[in-house]
């Protein structure tokens, strides 16, 4: 009774069962942990976990004589997409080839197969962890079923001057405030309900910063974008079609609603590059 109140299930009724072994590591139990117990697993980190909808949590730490603790997790997401969205919290490190796209510096393994996102983690790198760390990964990314769909939203991320690390598929207030900070307040009503992606843009002038956000029904975008507007742009004067404005730190913003989605870019470094960059972000309307 206690498990189930702090949401901690035992592992031989969860269906998934983690390698016992992985290069000389020694598993030890494996635990299940549900949403409702996610915080009392991580200190902090759960908010950007639940606003993906996980729905199980599979743990086993792998412990080796004269090495450091290697420890496996596996999330268990509503969708492929999902899965791919938590994988594109953090992409610094090297490409690997296991999954449907893997990332591994400094003892921490990233990877995504199907509707399961994997972390491996390390205490601290040695060479040895390293490989348990890769092999773990291969042997978990065989239990995960066939290869699923990356999020549909990313085409909505027009492919020119955009580079691929920067790209972030999310649904939640929180999970934006993680990849960047907008508003203490949920100015964009963002919750599970909705699919949002940001990326970045290089260009001679500077980087830009775009977002796009898609909702359930044209009349949740139209709320979302006048409360934007109202919080947001507060005392500043947007012009035109496409919001255009320049704001305190000498960056350009733009924003516009086209039926169920919000195409903004966040910050840009001029006001042509503010407007080429949203005049393409808008036209992949045209490809729902």
């Amino acid at each position: 009774m206690i498990c189930a109140v702090i949401g901690l299930v035992m592992a031989q009724s969860a269906g998934f069962e983690l390698p016992a072994s992985c290069a000389g590591w020694k598993g030890g139990p494996q635990q299940v942990i549900l949403p409702s117990g996610v915080f009392k697993y991580m200190d902090g980190a759960g908010e950007l976990y639940l606003g993906y909808g996980f729905k199980k949590l599979f743990v086993r730490e792998y412990e080796k004589v004269g090495q450091p603790k290697v420890t496996c997790e596996v999330y268990l997401m509503p969708s492929s997409a999902d899965a791919y969205g938590l994988f594109s919290q953090d992409r610094t490190g090297k490409d690997l080839r296991t999954g449907q796209g893997a990332i591994y510096a400094s003892g921490l393994l990233l990877t995504w197969q199907g509707k399961h996102f994997v972390r491996v983690l390390a205490d601290r790198e040695t060479p040895e962890a390293k490989r348990c760390a890769m092999t773990l990964a291969k042997q978990v990314v065989k239990l995960c079923g066939p290869p699923g769909k990356p999020p549909a939203a990313l085409a909505w991320l027009p492919s020119k001057g955009l580079d691929a690390r920067s790209v972030h598929f999310f649904h939640t207030h929180a999970c934006l405030n993680y990849f960047h900070f907008v508003s203490t307040g949920n100015i964009l009503n963002l919750s599970l309900k909705t699919d949002a992606v940001m990326g970045t843009y290089s260009s001679p002038a500077g980087k830009s910063l775009a977002l796009v956000v898609g909702y359930p029904r044209e009349a949740d975008a139209r709320a979302a974008w006048e409360r934007f507007r109202r919080g947001y742009l507060a005392g500043l004067k947007p012009t035109g079609e496409h919001s255009l404005v320049k704001m305190e730190d000498g960056k350009w913003l733009a924003g516009a609603q086209k039926g169920r989605r919000l195409f903004i870019i966040l910050e840009s470094p001029a006001r042509e590059e503010c407007m080429a960059l949203m005049k393409a972000l808008s036209s992949t309307d045209k490809r729902r």
